[in-house]
């Protein structure tokens, strides 16, 4: 039996060149994090739905009880910041549970990016270290040499030294697909212990988009995850508070970025 992926328009929209900005469920969840902040502050309308039978044979329970079907969302920002620039959102509860549907998604994505005319894609996610981080980091790969060289002009922001790092998931393989039909992206990787939803990376790479984007949004709520995390991490005899050494098991050297 073949396997269905479909986008399904809740309304149909307008928009001026927009970008993309992609924040599915991967390591630390940070790039789910920054996209699910900015729906919320920024009040991004829904237009879109990607439901697929790639996705992990599961649904998600609510606090109401119901269950969600697992899926992709599309949202939409008009005249962002000073720039004034359209913005698509994408988050989701789930990416494909195979290489397969990590490929026909991917490629669905694309051509309907395409279709509506986006000029740049950013995809955001996490750079797992496997150790605990004081200062979180925002790494930066992609398709288009003077996208990544904008990007480093801002602070924190920085390439990995080591080469054969691998981007798995929706946030590599959009930069392939979108490099095969010629728009510019970059995926922003903030820099995480990579084994608990780590607000303090979904944090720092706020910071650098506001400066890519010329926006802001209140870092009220976001800074208040931190500080639950921080805490929760602390009564962890396996953590200790940021600034001091911790007493953790040696790194796993193969813990790359992951989606």
């Amino acid at each position: 039996m073949d396997r269905e992926t479909k986008i399904k328009e809740i309304e149909e929209i307008k928009l001026d060149n927009p970008i993309v900005l992609e924040g599915l469920p991967g390591i630390g969840f940070v790039g789910k994090i920054v996209v699910d902040q900015l729906i919320k502050q920024l009040d991004a309308t829904k237009f879109a739905e990607l439901e697929s039978d790639f996705f992990p044979p599961q649904v998600t329970m609510k606090k109401n009880g119901l269950v969600e079907h697992m899926k992709n969302e599309f949202y939409y920002v008009k005249d962002l910041g000073e720039n004034n620039q359209d913005v698509i959102l994408l988050t989701g509860n789930s990416q494909a549970s195979d290489f397969e549907g990590q490929i026909e998604i991917s490629k669905m994505l694309m051509q309907y990016f395409e279709d509506l005319n986006v000029q740049k894609v950013f995809t955001l996610g996490g750079l797992g270290t496997g150790e605990m981080i004081e200062n979180n980091k925002v790494f930066i790969a992609g398709n288009n040499l003077d996208l990544i060289e904008r990007i480093l002009e801002i602070d924190n922001t920085e390439i990995r030294e080591d080469e054969g790092g691998s981007i798995i998931g929706a946030s590599g393989i959009l930069l392939y697909y979108a490099e095969k039909i010629g728009i510019p992206a970059a995926c922003l990787m903030g820099e995480t212990p990579g084994f608990y939803i780590d607000p303090s990376a979904g944090k720092a790479m706020l910071l650098v988009l506001f400066e890519l984007l010329n926006f802001e949004i209140d870092l009220e709520e976001i800074n208040e995850q931190v500080q639950d995390t921080l805490k929760r991490l602390s009564l962890n005899p396996q953590f200790v508070p940021p600034g001091m050494e911790p007493q953790m098991n040696k790194p796993n050297d193969d813990l790359h970025y992951i989606g």
